[in-house]
């Protein structure tokens, strides 16, 4: 009788020795996760920030001060060429995260380059200005890339939802 009691004893430390190394390794991998989570979102909105910063710039060229034209073109293109690094390296970063996020990453940023390009070489040929008057700006159409910026924000929440693109694609089809 002694050894089914040794026995069962035994088998019910195993048993939950096992359970606890199983909660164990589940709560390591729910934590593994939630950290990938965590670092993506963070990058995933700092790649949204470079757009935002390019986009910036028609304004800061033609805001420039007009005292001092050769600081001015240094100052703006050093920091104008952070930024093509900013979305050179969130370009690359996102082709090894997500297909669908870096494609909708790449069509903002080309239509950024072409738009707000635009838009940036224009500032540079209008003189600075030499007025507080003249600090308001006229649309400069920026606005055509709302629909790319959400379509990159949509694929980002889609990414990080952990929800396959199949069980989407199918609820969106019923609803």
């Amino acid at each position: 009788m002694s050894e089914t009691v040794f026995s069962s004893a035994v088998t019910a430390a195993a048993i939950g020795g096992a359970a606890s190394l199983l909660a164990l390794a589940i709560n390591a991998i729910i934590s593994g996760w939630r950290n990938r989570i965590a670092r993506q979102r963070q990058e995933f909105s700092k790649a949204f920030a470079a757009c935002v910063a390019y986009e910036e710039f028609p304004y800061i060229v033609r805001r420039r001060r007009n005292n001092a034209p050769q600081d001015e073109r240094v100052r703006i293109s050093s920091e104008f060429s952070i930024i093509q690094r900013e979305l050179a390296y969130y370009s690359a970063w996102l082709a090894t995260e997500s297909k669908n996020v870096s494609r909708a990453y790449e069509n903002l940023v080309a239509q950024l380059r072409e738009i707000a390009g635009a838009k940036i070489r224009e500032a540079w040929v209008t003189p600075p200005i030499d007025s507080d008057s003249d600090m308001n700006m006229p649309d400069l159409g920026l606005s055509v890339l709302k629909p790319l910026k959400e379509a990159y924000l949509l694929e980002v929440a889609y990414h990080l939802s952990g929800v396959p693109r199949l069980v989407r694609r199918l609820f969106k089809l019923r609803g």
